[in-house]
């Protein structure tokens, strides 16, 4: 705050008329002051800084009526005064001396403001005492006081976080009659990570609101409630301050916000075909995604989708996929997936989700390194071919089996034919 003060446009001229002219000259002064911080709050400490200026030009001695005039400013002592609320560290300045023409003076006044400061205006006494041809100046400096804090608000902060990487802001609002210095916003929270650990804001202006963006890692977190909670700290003038708390509580749940949909198995032998869709229903994109069968003990990934590239996966978008892997054991029942990708602040991050495999059928798993065959395929190729010549060697007999009845029916009817023919040759003789 600047406040200038013309106090003594003091030029003074008492005539006499006694015979000659008595002609009384005295120098110009002006008043300027500064407070530092513009507005305090309890317990602030600060200063009032106070500049006197000789507005006289010209010489320092000016010839007037055969006399010599001094237009030098003679200053004693200056001295600042509190009060009840207003402690004064530096109180007074003393023989500071002449100030000449068109020359300037400073004098830094260190000020505290007392806890109990209620808000308003208080004001301190400026006493400058004058000597030789200077005379004495009372002014009083008004000094603001004001209570009010930096405020931080949670207004879009979710009540529920699953298990990810996610991006939430919250707004620091300074409701201070004045600007605000060096705002750093710090979260807190237990088994979260946050990224940046503390979020630099600089100034903000009075009246105004900035943001302050923070990436939240809740992959590790355990499913239940907790409380996040942020501050800010900032300075007024030189003085450190930190805002209220503000806080709220949050519910984990353990769940990925990448999820497997429309699933679909083939199975040739002991080879596994996966595909479908990856599911991204987080607030946040994820970045440079893939997913790869996870080889473990009986379970060994296939090219050439032993992974797959999906590349960024936006928050509310899905995107498909496909896989492949040989299982090696009967005991496997799921084959993991690992999932990783990303986040905002590229951070690397991996989770792993299993997929069920339907083993109802029965198939035969084998150690073989012939990826289309197995055991139980050939014997099943086995069976069918016995079927299939046996199904034929049964319809050759029953054929044959017909043929020779057809001609056993053949050989008897000749036989009954040549006995009739017989018996009628004997009839014939008779007669």
């Amino acid at each position: 705050m600047i406040k200038l003060i013309a106090l003594a446009m003091i030029i003074l001229a008492t005539f006499s008329f006694t015979g000659s002219a008595t002609t009384e000259v005295r120098p110009t002064l002006t008043l300027d002051y500064t407070i530092e911080p513009e507005v305090f709050m309890p317990g602030d400490m600060g200063t009032v800084t106070v500049t006197l200026s000789n507005m006289a030009t010209g010489e320092i001695y000016v010839e007037e009526d055969d006399e010599t005039l001094d237009m030098n400013a003679y200053i004693a002592s200056a001295s600042l005064d509190g009060n009840s609320d207003l402690q004064i560290l530096d109180k007074s300045y003393t023989d500071i001396g002449l100030l000449g023409p068109g020359d300037t003076l400073k004098l830094t006044f260190n000020v505290k403001v007392k806890e109990n400061a209620t808000t308003g205006v208080h004001f301190v006494d400026l006493i400058i005492v004058g000597g030789s041809n200077m005379y004495d100046l009372n002014y009083r400096i008004p000094v603001k006081v004001d209570v009010r804090n930096v405020k931080v608000i949670m207004s879009n902060f979710p009540s529920t976080l699953m298990n990810e990487v996610s991006t939430i802001s919250v707004d620091v609002v300074n409701r201070r009659p004045n600007d605000v210095t060096s705002v750093i916003v710090t979260p807190h929270a237990k088994g979260m990570t946050f990224s940046p650990s503390d979020y630099f804001i600089g100034g903000i202006p009075e009246g105004n609101k900035s943001t302050a963006t923070f990436t939240f890692n809740t992959m590790s977190s355990e499913e239940g409630y907790t409380d996040v909670s942020f501050t800010a700290s900032y300075f007024n003038g030189d003085n450190l301050h930190n805002s209220e708390t503000a806080s709220k509580e949050v519910r984990i749940i353990k769940q990925s916000p990448l999820v497997f949909t429309g699933i679909e198995i083939e199975n040739s032998g002991n080879k596994y075909t996966l595909s479908g869709d990856l599911n991204n229903f987080g607030i946040t994109d994820a970045k440079n995604v893939m997913v790869s069968i996870d080889e473990t003990e009986g379970i060994e990934p296939l090219q050439p989708y032993a992974n797959y590239f999906i590349g960024t996966l936006e928050a509310d978008d899905f995107s498909s996929f496909e896989l492949s892997a040989r299982v090696t054991s009967q005991n496997m029942t799921t084959i993991p997936i690992l999932i990783e990708f990303r986040d905002p602040d590229n951070a690397y991050t991996a989770i792993t989700q299993e997929i069920s495999l339907d083993t109802s059928s029965g198939v035969s798993y084998s150690g073989s390194d012939d990826e289309g065959s197995s055991l139980g395929l050939w014997l099943g190729a086995g069976i069918i071919i016995i079927a299939i010549v046996a199904v034929i060697g049964y319809s050759w007999k029953k054929r044959k089996d017909d043929e020779s009845e057809d001609e056993q029916e053949n050989e008897d009817m000749d036989e009954y034919q040549d006995d009739i023919d017989e018996d009628e040759d004997e009839d014939k003789l008779v007669d």
